[in-house]
């Protein structure tokens, strides 16, 4: 007689997004901290996109920036502060200046040769996480993927301005 086996995976709140991810153990990125589960989700999530070359385009660049805003890391490793301040401004190229997603990455890499000021206080909380996107079909996700953006860019809203000022100082 066979049986259905049902597993139960338990679920971790990952201590950078909030966002609900199976408890595992595994590697994590070296700067942009996250429990096991998010950092293995957000990779499912990369998959996808990188296997359909339609959402690559539409959102990719938007992917990558939201998960590091809600990724920081720790405020005194040099890599994590650069990266929210990079992908703050890669954000709100988008969002602002209406930039094509595709004509961004040059002026990120323009903007990380500078210096940063410290991070200030850290969002204690994001409403949505790649956690919404992943758990959605996939004919959701561009909409879903700017739905994480956003929220990710408003939650560092302090940040507007001083990067406009750090955009301006690299002629934008």
């Amino acid at each position: 007689m066979a049986t259905d086996s049902v597993i139960e995976t338990s679920l971790q709140k990952c201590f950078g997004c909030g966002g609900l991810f199976p408890e595992m153990s595994g590697t994590t990125h070296k700067y942009m901290l996250s429990t096991a589960g998010c950092w293995s989700s957000y990779g499912d999530l990369l998959a996808r996109e990188y296997e359909n070359p339609v959402l690559f385009g539409a959102v990719h660049r938007l992917t990558v920036d939201a998960y590091a805003l809600q990724h920081p890391g720790d405020t005194n490793d040099r890599r994590a502060v650069q990266s929210v301040w990079v992908h703050y401004a890669a954000l709100q190229l988008a969002f602002e200046h209406k930039r094509p997603l595709a004509d961004i990455p040059p002026v990120m890499q323009k903007l990380a040769g500078g210096s940063f000021p410290p991070l200030p206080t850290i969002p204690g909380r994001f409403a949505v996480t790649h956690a919404d996107v992943i758990a959605r079909p996939i004919d959701n996700h561009s909409a879903l993927v700017r739905d994480w953006a956003h929220c990710a860019y408003d939650a560092w809203s302090h940040l507007n301005q001083p990067t406009k000022e750090l955009l301006n100082q690299i002629g934008l």
